[in-house]
């Protein structure tokens, strides 16, 4: 707003009546300028945000890409635990690898010459074979009752009685 447009849309206003309401303009308007100026600053701050965690997401989503692929080529080169060949790998280089396919399979090509016994077909654990015992005879009559401990204990120390 500017003084000539004030005095001729008020033409009896005074002086002192013009400088009130420039004043009032004026800090209404510094007002508004401060307001903005702070929406506009948490507006930035939002994007910036926004901007960081698209990047994280990104950072995110190129991780598990990278693990499937490489637990993948683990697996397809029969490691018997991919925890473990993992570990025989150079995992930083890999990531930053710009043909990270091939970089892998170069790489578990060199671990498998390196340590073949992280590799090859798991075996299964199976049951097993446990003695019951039977083929050693029975027991003497009455032995169920006997704790094999406390015999062990009497004859170790013949002199206690228990």
């Amino acid at each position: 707003m500017k003084r000539e447009d004030v005095k001729n849309k008020i033409p009896g206003i005074t002086e002192e009546q013009l400088d009130w309401l420039m004043t009032e303009n004026g800090s209404d308007i510094n007002r508004e300028k401060s307001a903005a100026a702070a929406l506009q600053t948490r507006l930035d701050s939002a994007q910036a945000q926004v901007t960081k965690l698209q990047a994280d997401m990104e950072a995110q989503s190129d991780g598990f890409a990278f693990d499937n692929a490489l637990n993948a080529a683990i697996l397809g080169a029969k490691g018997r635990s991919v925890p473990a060949v993992r570990a025989l790998l150079d995992l930083d280089a890999l990531k930053g690898s710009a043909d990270r396919s091939t970089d892998i399979s170069k790489a578990l090509e060199a671990a498998v010459k390196a340590n073949p016994w992280a590799f090859g077909e798991v075996q299964s654990s199976g049951a097993g074979t446990y003695s019951t015992g039977a083929a050693h005879g029975t027991p003497p009559a009455g032995a169920e009752d006997i704790d094999p401990v406390e015999t062990a204990f009497r004859k170790l120390n013949p002199h206690i009685k228990l």
